[in-house]
């Protein structure tokens, strides 16, 4: 797993590359985030679904998909720190508010997101799961429906988009936004310098004796 991050007039964009296929975290000149796939090895193929898993190779990404679900789960939205009282938490929980229940299974511990780009009915979905020492991020398209404008995909490419202004799952765009801000502290793993944490130092011990143990048998 590769990090490279670019700059350009909007702000930062993060890739995070597994052989051919990357991730992107990149903010668009309309003010809003997006998550996207990008997957060449599917060029010219019809798919609805692509993953790329993000481990503890690089510790400091894995960690920030352990922040989200924390602040999801928990439901803190404020960058502050400030912690919303119960009662105003079962506004989410209990009354569905800002389609909390849609957004976050609490009994499954699974992230679903519907982008905002096109209505709920026919728009690209992600969704994000913990799976062992790993988080499972997937994209996924919905079949066309008459009457409405389908969300944009191609068969190499699934972006996801979160409003900043009238997403459904509003305040919780601003948990993705506070994810993508931190992004700017990632460094590649294989940067000159890069500090490499005992858990990234550990998952590549694990790694290897997986790899060994495949070889000898």
């Amino acid at each position: 797993m590769k990090i490279v991050k670019r700059e350009d007039a909007f702000g930062l964009s993060v890739f995070v590359e597994e052989n051919d296929k990357y991730l992107c975290f990149t903010f668009g000149g309309n003010g809003d985030l997006y998550w996207s796939i990008r997957n060449p090895g599917n060029s010219g193929r019809e798919y609805s679904s692509d993953i790329l898993n993000i481990t503890k190779e690089n510790y400091k990404l894995y960690h920030l998909f352990e922040m989200l679900f924390n602040d999801i789960e928990n439901i803190n939205i404020f960058d502050d720190g400030e912690e919303l009282s119960e009662e105003r938490k079962n506004l989410f929980t209990e009354y569905n508010y800002a389609n909390y229940n849609e957004l976050y299974n609490k009994e499954d511990g699974v992230i679903t997101w519907y982008s905002d780009e096109v209505a709920r009915e026919v728009a690209n979905y992600l969704i994000i799961y913990k799976e062992d020492d790993l988080f499972r991020v997937e994209f996924n398209t919905q079949k066309p429906i008459e009457g409405y404008d389908r969300d944009f995909h191609s068969s190499s490419y699934i972006p996801i988009r979160f409003r900043n202004s009238g997403s459904r799952y509003f305040p919780f765009n601003c948990v993705f936004m506070r994810m993508y801000n931190n992004m700017k502290n990632l460094d590649d793993v294989n940067d000159i310098g890069h500090q490499i944490h005992m858990e990234e130092y550990l998952y590549n011990i694990d790694k290897q004796k997986r790899l060994i143990k495949t070889k000898n048998n």
